[in-house]
């Protein structure tokens, strides 16, 4: 694959975090990386993984606003929901258990605690009707693990989102961030993991630039199942799957529309130059490091740590010359693409917005169309979180209308 050499004609500007700062909503905590963690907890909200009067109360509790406080909470908060499904269960009230599993889920997800997360979201799941089906994907010698969201058990071929969340994500975060609103809609939702992500770095798999590989094992599957509409197949990205999803569609034509939360067309440009990553890889090897560390390790250092273990990086000069190969060309996406963004997002750094509308022009289909979130909606920040309604709508109410369309062939 060549590269689109419109992207490198524009210079891109770094991120500017003092902006970002400035205009950003504030949830809970004036420290950007605390506040991130309440997003992220918001985002699962609409999909039944959390409840606001429940993180309050966690936060509002929290002695010290600190990471370790954090996990103290949280974990305390995720014991007596488990409680509660346990009790409700005991007692036959099914629907009560299961939405008290899944909550309890999230909260031992933030808190680190993962062997309850996901026993407890596997409770929950096996309470749906139908029930949540795990999925195993066998894939060069190890597994790509997904959970299948029936949109109805009639088993009648339905629309298909195939769904991929980020860097940080794991797989129990993506059912509530789209999968209850896909199947209202009667879509058939599949999430699962790529190479780097979640459960796969245990498995020794890393972030790999020719996502379309592993793509094409997700569709097999995926087209394998009775209930899935070959024609009506769509795949989304948030986050850095904003990269792996139009990577992939490049290659896999199978794939009849993909929707990027937001796009990504170039690794290193997003990572090493609008992120702080490509500086602090300068650093890492400076007289500067040590005070860097001391200044803003507490904050920063898990964030690089999480980073270069999926990446497969020895340190971070060695994920900056990773990233080098991670890039795709606009021009190659035939199938119709939705872009997504936020207004707060365009603010932290002009480079989102260039790159958005230098891939908006080049994607080939005529079908393609690019949404930013409002601020006044409160999905104006990254991958438009805290408002998964917002995205939900966005993106669903366009497919629908994509699908509407006589189908190609």
């Amino acid at each position: 694959m060549k590269r689109y050499t419109k992207l490198y004609d524009t210079p891109i500007p770094r991120a500017n975090v003092r902006t970002y700062k400035k205009e950003r909503i504030v949830y809970r905590f004036r420290n950007v990386h605390m506040d991130f963690n309440v997003i992220h907890l918001l985002w699962l909200q609409s999909g039944g993984g959390t409840d606001t009067a429940e993180i309050w109360a966690a936060v509002s509790g929290m002695k010290k606003k600190n990471k370790e406080h954090w996990d103290q909470a949280f974990a305390t908060l995720g014991e007596s929901l488990e409680k509660m499904a346990r009790k409700s269960l005991d007692e036959g009230h099914t629907v009560s258990a299961r939405e008290a599993f899944f909550r309890a889920s999230s909260y031992y997800g933030t808190a680190g605690v993962r062997e309850k997360q996901t026993g407890c979201f596997n409770s929950a799941g096996q309470l749906m009707d139908p029930p949540l089906e795990p999925v195993s994907i066998p894939f060069e010698g190890k597994h790509l693990p997904g959970h299948f969201i029936k949109g109805h058990g009639d088993g009648a071929k339905r629309k298909t989102l195939i769904f991929i969340g980020g860097g940080d994500t794991i797989l129990e975060d993506l059912y509530f961030i789209i999968g209850p609103a896909g199947v209202k809609r009667g879509y058939n939702v599949f999430i699962v993991e790529m190479p780097g992500q979640g459960a796969t770095i245990l498995e020794g798999m890393y972030m790999r630039p020719d996502t379309e590989v592993p793509m094409k094992a997700i569709v097999d599957y995926v087209l394998s199942r009775p209930d899935v509409d070959p024609q009506r197949l769509a795949a989304m990205g948030v986050s850095w799957g904003g990269y792996m999803v139009p990577r992939a569609a490049c290659y896999e034509k199978r794939l009849k529309a993909i929707v990027a939360n937001s796009i990504i067309p170039d690794g290193d440009i997003w990572m090493t130059r609008i992120s702080p990553f490509g500086t602090i890889a300068k650093l890492e090897n400076s007289i500067f490091f040590p005070l860097f560390k001391l200044l803003f390790g507490a904050k920063m250092m898990p964030r690089i740590e999480s980073i270069r273990k999926r990446w497969g990086a020895i340190d971070m000069s060695h994920f900056v010359e990773l990233n080098k190969a991670f890039y795709f060309d606009p021009r190659m996406i035939e199938c119709p693409t939705l872009l997504l963004d936020g207004k707060t997002e365009l603010s932290y750094s002009r480079g989102v917005d260039i790159l958005q509308n230098i891939s908006l022009e080049a994607i080939a289909s005529p079908l393609k169309k690019r949404i930013s979130g409002p601020k006044e909606l409160g999905a104006d920040g990254h991958c438009q979180a805290v408002n998964t309604n917002f995205m939900n709508q966005v993106t669903f109410d366009w497919l629908d209308t994509v699908f509407a369309q006589p189908a190609d062939g």
